[in-house]
């Protein structure tokens, strides 16, 4: 597992290998410690079992970028241990680390790599999800319940090409790899591969199609191993520089290796880009899914995706609406087929010179056909304060609240968290550069 994230950093190296004759190398050391109290340590709805408890961290770490005349790499890495108070039987490290590096080929080519891993024993680690879902949309995020405090590892690479050809075509093929191995055998360990293709033409200044697709195989531990295949086409219509909308149509198989039947959807839909650079960018699509299944009933039902960043002066708003159908590739659990709507919205705002505040929340309703109408409705809602006290310290608090209200009780709970983080890092990174 550890091997692959290294493997990624190895490669890192290559891309930064044609820059070495001209490059800007900063590091940003940093030190943490967080106090955090949980009243539900254990994630239940049974009051003779409910437990708090504080959880002391502390956690050394750093960033360090890479950027040259062709490309560039951004490497962060903060270990922690983990101190409870109470059930010292948690008591453990903690990894983060996340690589992220783009290299142009020649001007019309660009590569991009990413890895991001995760070892933690902490059941929920995504908690502001809107800035997720609309500034890294690829990253895979756990839509199931995990409820013990054992460790798990997950790891997410991926790399992707795009070439330019002409003033507006482009095509593009990406691959990305997603593992996830679990201490605690009541959840099994899987990994998936997603190859992908697209290519966008247009036929003039005003007219154009996009075809793509991806491949993806889901290989578990115990539960049926699945393929997933998905294709789309989509006309596309530009209204001006920064706004193109379009018509696409979806279609997806999978199929498993010990199921005598195949899932298959049919999707058509409407949709818009609009995009200006400093100011906002909004992906807007609107539709309708027909899944037709050779082992359940048959269902349909809307389905969309929205995704807007906008941005103030001092300000932000990340909000995103999805609807659907989705397959648990990278959950604790293992679902199978579900029928989704979430939502979830982020603000930040810079609240005075050195006080900046953030408030966001979530709602996802999930029905997994596949586990006899199982529904999950998980509503989420934290706010989170930075004031810089110095040059070199910051003081964080934040509060989150998540809910959990299933057709299974014994997934039932809600929980609180309050956190005070101090940090300790230099306000200007050390640097050197040669050209």
């Amino acid at each position: 597992m550890k091997s692959r994230f290294f493997l990624a950093v190895i490669c890192i190296f290559f891309f930064a290998a044609p820059m070495s004759f001209g490059y800007n190398l900063t590091l940003s050391p940093r030190l943490s410690v967080q106090g955090q109290y949980t009243d539900n340590v254990s994630l239940t709805s049974n009051s003779d079992l409910k437990r708090d408890d504080v959880i002391t961290t502390v956690t050394p770490g750093f960033t360090g970028a890479l950027v040259g005349k062709k490309g560039d790499a951004k490497l962060s890495y903060a270990p922690s241990y983990a101190f409870y108070n109470r059930f010292d039987q948690f008591n453990g490290w903690r990894h983060r680390a996340n690589l992220t590096g783009a290299y142009m080929a020649d001007k019309n080519t660009r590569i991009n790599i990413g890895d991001d891993f995760r070892y933690t024993e902490d059941p929920i680690i995504n908690d502001n999800i809107a800035v997720v879902r609309t500034e890294t949309p690829n990253l895979p995020i756990d839509t199931t319940e995990r409820k013990t405090r054992r460790v798990y590892i997950k790891n997410f690479a991926n790399a992707d090409l795009t070439h330019q050809f002409g003033k507006y075509h482009s095509f593009r093929l990406g691959y990305a790899y997603y593992l996830l191995n679990n201490d605690d055998p009541a959840y099994e360990d899987k990994q998936t591969h997603n190859a992908s293709a697209g290519l966008t033409y247009w036929f003039g200044p005003k007219w154009g199609f996009e075809i793509g697709g991806h491949y993806i195989r889901g290989i578990y531990e115990v539960s049926d191993n699945l393929d997933e295949y998905q294709g789309s086409v989509s006309l596309l219509k530009r209204y001006g520089k920064h706004f193109i909308g379009y018509i696409r149509y979806s279609h997806s198989v999978v199929t498993y290796d010990e199921e005598s039947g195949n899932d298959t959807t049919y999707m058509p839909s409407v949709g818009l880009r609009y995009d200006i650079e400093k100011d906002i960018s909004l992906m807007a699509d609107l539709g309708y899914f027909y899944t037709a299944s050779d082992f359940r009933d048959n269902t349909s039902n809307p389905g969309g995706d929205l995704r807007l960043i906008k941005r103030f002066e001092h300000a932000q708003l990340n909000l995103a609406i999805l609807g659907g159908y989705d397959y648990d590739l990278y959950g604790a659990e293992t679902l199978g087929y579900g029928e989704y709507y979430e939502a979830s919205i982020s603000f930040s705002q810079q609240l005075a010179k050195h006080v900046h505040g953030n408030i966001f929340g979530s709602y996802r309703d999930t029905k997994y056909k596949d586990q006899a109408d199982r529904e999950d409705k998980r509503p989420a809602i934290g706010l989170r304060l930075s004031w810089r006290a110095l040059e070199w310290m910051r003081v964080g608090l934040t509060y989150r609240y998540r809910s959990v209200d299933s057709t299974i009780d014994a997934n039932d709970y809600n929980e609180n968290r309050v956190s005070v983080r101090i940090i300790l890092a230099p306000k200007v990174p050390f640097h050197t550069s040669r050209y």
